[in-house]
């Protein structure tokens, strides 16, 4: 759906956009996936999620990775030039729960590493290159989910709220702090229209995003979505062949490369 996702009902995917959606499911969840980015092999994104649904919490794992397939003295048997791993734990609470309305509240705590790989220097064999490192940085999130008879959704999301930084002095660098807002509403049960307005912080542009998700069948759903500056089209379908197994593929443009990316999920649902 283009990324309008941060007033979408709760599921373990909640644990991506916005962790206020964990709040008061009734099954426990692992979904599995995995992103090719516009055909670049060297791009390599995977990510598991564990929802504990009597706690209402969930584990994460998120790996980037940007790996060389030749064997040479950088990388030796095809070895990661940099490698990005994210573990989260991301909770939810009820605010306020009535048989009209709902206020739930959400964060996530992310521990973030990043390996890099030694550089090849300006004489491109390494001699005069920089070495490898390591890096690691806390970063908190927090989001927030309000619904009003089951048919209007309003969510609110900040990434990185805790402003989190690597290096010191001239050479620090913030990660990006991400504020994110939408509304979900449901004219009717099989169809959900999302809408999002993104904004990174401390930048003017503003990126808006609408997305819509139609259910067909019992087993299969619907998925499509753009996106404005840069603009970009999504859509991707839901199969579900029984009530604890739902297999999502997804695939997004690019205002720039001409392939789109593909994202390929499971997710096992179990008390």
């Amino acid at each position: 759906m283009a990324g309008a996702v941060v007033s979408d009902p709760g599921s373990v995917e909640s644990a991506f956009y916005n962790p206020a959606g964990l709040s008061n499911l009734s099954e426990s969840e692992i979904i599995i996936g995995n992103s090719n980015y516009y055909q670049l092999d060297f791009l390599t994104y995977n990510y598991i999620s564990y929802l504990n649904h009597s706690k209402s919490y969930a584990l994460t794992i998120q790996s980037l990775g940007v790996e060389s397939n030749n064997d040479n003295w950088l990388n030796p048997n095809g070895s990661n030039l940099s490698k990005e791993i994210s573990i989260s734990f991301s909770q939810g609470y009820d605010l306020l729960k009535d048989k009209n309305s709902s206020l739930t509240l959400g964060y996530s705590l992310n521990y973030m590493f990043l390996d890099q790989a030694s550089s090849a220097g300006p004489s491109g064999d390494g001699s005069n290159g920089l070495e490898g490192g390591q890096v690691s940085v806390f970063g908190i999130d927090v989001g927030i989910l309000s619904t009003l008879r089951d048919k209007i959704i309003l969510g609110a999301f900040i990434k990185n709220i805790n402003s989190p930084s690597i290096n010191k002095g001239s050479s620090i660098q913030y990660l990006p702090r991400k504020l994110s807002i939408g509304m979900t509403y449901l004219p009717f049960d099989k169809l959900k229209t999302n809408f999002q307005i993104e904004k990174l912080l401390g930048r003017s542009d503003n990126q808006f995003r609408f997305g819509i998700e139609y259910e067909l069948t019992e087993t299969f759903t619907l998925r499509s979505g753009i996106q404005m500056e840069p603009n970009r089209f999504g859509a991707g379908f839901v199969y579900k062949p029984n009530n604890k197994i739902n297999l999502a593929f997804g695939l997004l443009t690019h205002p720039v490369f001409s392939s789109p990316s593909h994202n390929i999920d499971l997710i096992i649902k179990f008390k």
